[in-house]
């Protein structure tokens, strides 16, 4: 009897779990791993595929579970294959007037502008040897993994570069700039918020969101013994590595792992801080970023050297569409 993997097959949770690196039974582990190498046994036209759909899938599961940088900073939409993401962006519209009784006031009208984002594609593609997946040298999680996470980087920094390009041409309060955290900088991009949407969060890497405490007054006179600072302070410092928050706004660490790329490069810029008014739709954010369809594969075999690859591919695309104002604040440390 063929052997047929589906997006909801044990096997598909199995090895997507342990591409996480989740606590699993080592029988759970064994048997899915004998399954692939049943297939691998076999390399026909037919298992071959069923083993494609498992990576396939199992790379699906991972990146559609978003990092918190997009789950903060973006809207987001999800669309079928084929199917055009429309994001409704707010204009100016409705006014109103004062005038005497009776009198003819002008018309205004609600307004707003769609805007339509073609996509792109990222794409892996790993060569599999075979022989090692019948002999247990290799296995589906590690494949999946490696590939998921490429993927989110390679996207996640195409994402960032189309914010931080158009922040960049924001003025004052939307975008600001100073070697290190300055206060005098920093402080009115927040209150701007607090002011107008009743308050903001702070989402940086921890690089960044570390040196909020000084702008609080977080030293002490080495000479007298006297604190500058609350005594709460030093603790949250020292339990968090940062301060919950930075002048009532809520500091956020936005995760940000190393590149597999033999560097000790990050993900995301780490000398970036996002000001995010809280309460707010997330579909008033200037970022916009769609995913089409679900990660596709196709797999062949090359006839050169008889090695087998898949090949996975995400539609997906980013841009920047605001109205009057983007609602969100980008600070650019200018420090090495």
């Amino acid at each position: 009897m063929a052997i047929e993997i589906r997006k909801d097959s044990q096997i598909v949770e199995v090895a997507t779990a342990a591409a996480r690196h989740e606590r699993l039974d080592s029988n759970v582990v064994e048997n899915a791993n004998q399954l692939i190498r049943d297939l691998a046994s076999d390399p026909n036209p037919h298992n071959k595929y069923q083993i494609a759909q498992l990576v396939k899938f199992g790379v699906n599961d991972i990146i559609k579970q978003d990092t918190n940088w997009l789950d903060n900073l973006a809207d987001v939409k999800r669309v079928g294959f084929g199917d055009k993401a429309e994001f409704d962006v707010k204009l100016p519209g409705v006014k109103a007037f004062i005038q005497a009784k009776g009198a003819t006031t002008p018309r205004t009208k609600n307004s707003r502008k769609t805007v339509s984002l073609e996509t792109l594609s990222v794409s892996a593609r790993p060569v599999i040897n075979i022989v090692e997946l019948q002999n247990g040298l290799a296995n589906a999680a590690d494949i999946i993994n490696d590939a998921s996470f490429q993927m989110e980087c390679a996207m996640n920094g195409y994402i960032e570069n189309v914010l931080k390009t158009a922040a960049a041409a924001w003025s004052a309060p939307y975008y600001g700039t100073g070697s290190g955290l300055v206060k005098s900088t920093l402080d009115p991009m927040i209150l701007h918020w607090i002011r107008v949407a009743g308050g903001a969060a702070l989402f940086g890497d921890i690089a960044e969101n570390t040196k909020l405490a000084a702008l609080t007054g977080f030293v002490a006179n080495a000479t007298s013994g006297t604190m500058q600072f609350a005594g709460n302070i030093i603790n949250e410092q020292n339990q968090n590595a940062v301060i919950g928050t930075y002048l009532s706004a809520k500091v956020v660490n936005l995760i940000n792992p190393l590149k597999e790329d033999g560097t000790d490069g990050f993900v995301f810029d780490d000398k970036k801080l996002y000001i995010v008014p809280t309460g707010i739709d997330a579909g008033m954010r200037p970022l916009k970023v769609v995913f089409e369809g679900d990660v596709f594969s196709t797999e062949a075999t090359n006839i050169d050297d008889l090695s087998w690859e898949i090949r996975l591919d995400q539609y997906f695309n980013a841009a920047i569409a605001k109205g009057v104002r983007p609602y969100m604040g980008m600070y650019a440390d200018s420090s090495v």
